[in-house]
């Protein structure tokens, strides 16, 4: 069930980049977009195709997924850290 969620969270991770992409997403007084935020939003596909990867892995029974959930989790966690940081300047 949790890789499930995982993966699903990763789809909506993608769907809120491609968003950004096109119409720029205020944040806080800033501008969540490809010219303001470029780290952040690369390293925010990373994570979503990292969750997308670990939701496929379990999907397929391999024992990679298990080792790599938390992984995956913590990296989401950092890049929110990310984030947060980024929104406080």
């Amino acid at each position: 069930m949790r890789f499930k969620v995982l993966a699903v969270f990763g789809v909506i991770n993608l769907f809120f980049i491609v968003v950004a992409l096109v119409e720029p997403i205020s944040l806080a007084e800033h501008d969540y977009a490809w010219p303001h935020a470029a780290v952040l939003i690369l390293i925010q596909g990373l994570v979503a195709l990292a969750m997308l990867y670990v939701g496929r892995q379990k999907f397929a029974a391999a024992d990679i997924a298990d080792k790599t959930y938390p992984a995956v989790v913590v990296a989401y966690v950092l890049w929110l850290c990310m984030v947060w940081r980024w929104l406080a300047q």
